[in-house]
This record gives C-alpha cells, sequence and structure tokens, in this order.
C-alpha cells in the first residue's frame, strides 16, 4: 500500500498541454509530495477536521478537499472512514503510552509506579485534548482491532500487571479483576470530566488527579 497523489501531477498536464500549442512550459516550482509526507498531511487533516466539527465532520470527501487529492484517489490507500481514523488513533496512543512510561524507569515500589503510570497517561491527555476528543468521542466507533492490539492493549497489561503487585499474591481472580475495572473506571472517569466535558469540575485538573490517585492507592491497599 502506499501513499501519494496520481501519478501524473496537474501542474505536468497543464506542462504538456503548452507545450502541444507551441508556448514554453513554465519552470516548475511545486513537486508532488512523497507518500509519507502525503500520510502526514492527511493524518493532520483529519486532526483537523475532527477539532472542527467532531466526528460526523471527518468524511472521506472532506479529507480529499483538506489535503488536496480526489476523493477515489483517497479511497486507494484507505477503505473507509474507520480506516483512516484508525492510523490516527494507533499514533495518539503510542504516544500517551510513552508518556505514561518515561517517569516510571527507576521506581520499584508499585503503588508509586502505578500512581506514575496513571498520572504520566492522564497529564499527556489533559495536554493533548484534540487527541483525547479524538479518540474518545463517544460518536466513534472505535475498530474491535484497536483496543485488542497495539499500545492500548500494552498499557491495559501494563497497569493490570501493577495492580497485581500492589494487591499482593492473596488476592483472588474476583479481587483482581475487580480492581482493574475500578481503576479504569476511575481514570477514563476522570478524563471525561476534565477533557471530554463541557461543564468542567470546581477542583484544578491538577488537583483533582492527585486526589483521584490517593484514592486509587487506598483502594489497593485496603481490598
Amino acid at each position: 500500500m502506499t501513499f501519494g497523489f496520481d501519478n501524473v501531477a496537474d501542474d505536468e498536464l497543464v506542462d504538456a498541454a503548452q507545450l502541444r500549442q507551441g508556448g514554453v512550459a513554465p519552470a516548475r516550482t511545486r513537486r508532488a509530495p512523497d507518500r509519507e509526507e502525503l500520510r502526514a498531511r492527511i493524518l493532520e487533516a483529519v486532526a483537523r477536521l475532527h477539532d472542527r466539527g467532531g466526528y460526523d465532520a471527518v468524511t472521506m470527501r472532506a479529507v480529499a478537499q483538506e489535503v488536496g487529492v480526489s476523493a477515489m484517489s483517497l479511497y486507494r490507500y484507505f477503505p473507509s472512514k474507520a480506516a483512516l481514523l484508525e492510523q490516527v488513533w494507533f499514533g495518539v496512543l503510542d504516544d500517551a503510552l510513552a508518556a505514561a512510561r518515561s517517569s516510571n524507569r527507576h521506581d520499584s515500589s508499585p503503588f508509586s509506579r502505578l500512581r506514575r503510570l496513571y498520572a504520566s497517561y492522564a497529564e499527556f491527555w489533559l495536554s493533548h485534548p484534540q487527541d483525547f476528543r479524538l479518540l474518545f468521542d463517544p460518536a466513534c466507533e472505535i475498530p474491535a482491532n484497536l483496543v485488542r492490539q497495539g499500545p492500548a492493549l500494552r498499557f491495559r497489561r501494563e497497569a493490570e500487571s501493577l495492580i497485581d503487585a500492589c494487591l499482593g499474591p492473596g488476592a483472588d481472580l474476583q479481587q483482581r479483576e475487580l480492581a482493574y475495572d475500578l481503576c479504569r473506571a476511575k481514570v477514563v472517569g476522570y478524563l471525561y470530566t476534565c477533557v471530554g466535558m463541557e461543564t468542567k469540575p470546581h477542583r484544578s485538573p491538577h488537583q483533582l488527579l492527585a486526589v483521584l490517585l490517593d484514592d486509587i492507592e487506598r483502594q489497593l491497599r485496603g481490598a
């Protein structure tokens, strides 16, 4: 699969027509972008469109117009809207996971490491609200493979591994699964409250995050 304009660029067609008419072709000042450049432009266009009008604003035709290619040309590289958005979502989640792991390299306590993991994850989304809304827009039909593999799965597994370490060997499967679900619900609920909703919380996001992490730690220590 490649990313690029149609094989013949518009300026090449103009040059050929002028030469047939006896004229002199103008010096070319524009080149067709290579596939990586075009790929980046397509993904940037998706993010811009979503920021302007939400999930419904991201259509194949709108993206094609934003980038400057034909809709049919775009369909050759992305067979559907979901396939187009998925490329953005994977990149966003990779960045979020990298940010979450970066401050956790030299900490041995599972409680501290879990706090740092959640804190870094939350801080990433707080500083990238457009990405959060792009990925977690309730109107989006997130492809199943997005949450079953890649960075989303790696983050979930890392968090659950740290939760296991916090609970210790005495916790049974039911207790572990309940802890996974409660921690996930609290973190995602916090992000929706601070980033995804129009009405914001009374406390600042950073104050609320500190209280949330204290609550998660108390929950795990008391399990």
